[in-house]
């Protein structure tokens, strides 16, 4: 068996958990949304990453920068459906009444030198 404790980021919006990083795949995480906290509001230029709320309910919002289209969908954990956020798309998810916990695969891993993170409000 090997433990390895994970470090957990935490801020006034919740928390996030770096679950796996996988050597040629990118890696995984969980995100623990206070209700009414909005994550994301930023782009990536290379990365994609996908979202699958397990629990709660919360907005996706989705917006594509080259041409301003905005795309908004309920998620929940009673419903799963797993929604792909493609480069150049700002994206962000806020959390409904009940807070929500969604799972996210990027697919590179976070670089903090190199982080591909453009911050957009949405």
């Amino acid at each position: 068996m090997d433990l390895q404790p994970l470090d957990v980021k935490t801020d006034s919006r919740g928390s996030l958990v770096e679950a796996y990083k996988l050597p040629t795949d990118g890696q995984v995480f969980y995100v623990i949304a206070k209700p009414g906290q909005s994550r994301g509001n930023h782009y990536h230029l290379r990365k994609t990453e996908t979202f699958l709320v397990i629990y709660g309910s919360a907005i996706m919002s989705v917006k594509d920068r080259e041409t301003g289209n905005i795309m908004k969908v309920e998620v929940n954990g009673t419903k799963p459906m797993s929604i792909k956020v493609i480069p150049n798309h700002t994206h962000s998810i806020t959390a409904n009444s009940e807070g929500a916990i969604f799972l996210v695969w990027a697919d590179e891993q976070f670089n903090e030198s190199d982080p591909d993170t453009y911050m957009e409000e949405i």
